[in-house]
């Protein structure tokens, strides 16, 4: 992952991952139902309720 882009197109996103904060929601993050959900959540830093919005949970 190219940092500087993702920054550029969503400020703050990159914080808000590391502090463990849905870039979506600004939720804090909490657990993850399964397996899939956690490598989802290391790919796009989305809480679980993000990903069933999105994904279809």
């Amino acid at each position: 992952m190219n940092r500087d882009i993702v920054e550029a197109i969503f400020p703050e996103t990159i914080k808000k991952i590391e502090d463990k904060i849905c870039p979506i929601c600004d939720a804090k993050i909490g657990r993850f139902r399964d397996e899939l959900s956690k490598r989802e959540y290391a790919i796009s830093g989305l809480c679980q309720r993000c990903q069933d919005d999105i994904c279809g949970g």
